[in-house]
C-alpha cells in the first residue's frame, strides 16, 4: 500500500489513453487481487495498512477503490474506526462484487459502510446472469459492468449492458463497462470479437462506449460514449 501511496498525484492532467480520467487523481484499487476483508485479518492491521495509508500525506492525494466479497465486515470495520473517533475516508471508495442475482444481498450491508460522504459502487463482474440492480441504485454512487474473460462458461449477453446502463441513467448513477468478456452475445447469437476479454472498446456496438465517473473532488462527471 505505501508503495502505491508514494506514486505521482495525476490530479489536474489529461489522461490521453483514458479520456474518462481527465482531471482526476490517481485510482488504486485495494485488494483487487484477493479480499483483504478476510475474518482472519484483524481490524487493528487494516488500519496500519490501509487506513493509515489512505490519510496520509502521500496517499490523500490519491483515490482509493476497495473491493470485498464481505461488505459486513467492512462495516463493521468502519464502525471500529469511528469509535475511535476515525471517519470513513472521502478518498476511500467502498465496493461489493456482484455476479449473479443471489449476490444482491451484499449491498444493503455495503449501505452501511462510512456516511454521507462515502462513495460506494458494485463492481458486476464477471457477470453471470440478467441481473436488476434498479431498487438499489438511488442509494448507490457508481456501477461497473463487465463480461467474463477467462473462460466461455457464462456468455455475456449485451443486452444486459444496454438494461443496466438505461437504468443507471434513469436514476443519475454513473455507469461504467469496462469489457464484455471472452464470450458476447448478442440477439441470440455469438458476437465475435478480436481482443480475447472484449475489452477493446472500438469493437463495441457505439452505444455501449460508455465510461462515466462519480463526481469527485470538484471533477465533474465525464461520460465518454462515443469518445477513443
Amino acid at each position: 500500500m505505501e508503495t502505491y501511496a508514494r506514486r505521482s498525484d495525476l490530479g489536474g492532467r489529461e489522461r490521453h489513453n483514458k479520456p474518462w480520467l481527465d482531471g482526476r487523481p490517481r485510482y488504486i484499487f485495494i485488494s483487487d487481487m484477493g479480499d483483504s476483508l478476510s475474518g482472519a485479518v484483524h481490524f487493528d492491521y487494516l488500519k496500519t495498512e490501509i487506513y493509515d495509508v489512505v490519510t496520509g500525506a502521500k496517499g490523500s492525494r490519491h483515490m482509493w477503490l476497495w473491493l470485498t466479497k464481505k461488505p459486513g465486515r467492512m462495516a463493521r470495520f468502519s464502525t471500529w474506526l469511528l469509535k475511535q473517533g476515525l471517519p470513513w475516508p472521502s478518498n476511500l471508495w467502498a465496493g461489493t462484487s456482484i455476479t449473479a442475482m443471489d449476490k444482491l444481498w451484499r449491498i444493503p450491508r455495503l449501505l452501511t459502510v462510512g456516511d454521507s460522504n462515502t462513495v460506494r459502487f458494485l463492481s458486476v463482474e464477471s457477470q453471470r446472469e440478467y441481473i436488476d440492480l434498479e431498487p438499489w441504485l438511488p442509494d448507490l454512487d457508481w456501477v461497473i459492468q463487465g463480461g467474463q474473460s477467462a473462460s466461455d462458461q457464462y456468455p455475456f449477453d449485451v443486452e444486459w449492458a444496454r438494461s443496466m446502463r438505461d437504468d443507471c441513467r434513469k436514476w443519475g448513477v454513473p455507469y461504467f463497462l469496462k469489457q464484455l468478456g471472452s464470450t458476447v452475445e448478442l440477439g441470440g447469437r455469438r458476437f465475435a470479437l478480436q481482443d480475447s476479454h472484449g475489452g477493446d472498446w472500438s469493437e463495441w456496438p457505439e452505444d455501449l462506449r460508455v465510461r462515466e465517473m462519480p463526481q469527485t473532488n470538484g471533477v465533474t462527471n465525464s461520460g465518454t460514449n462515443g469518445r477513443e
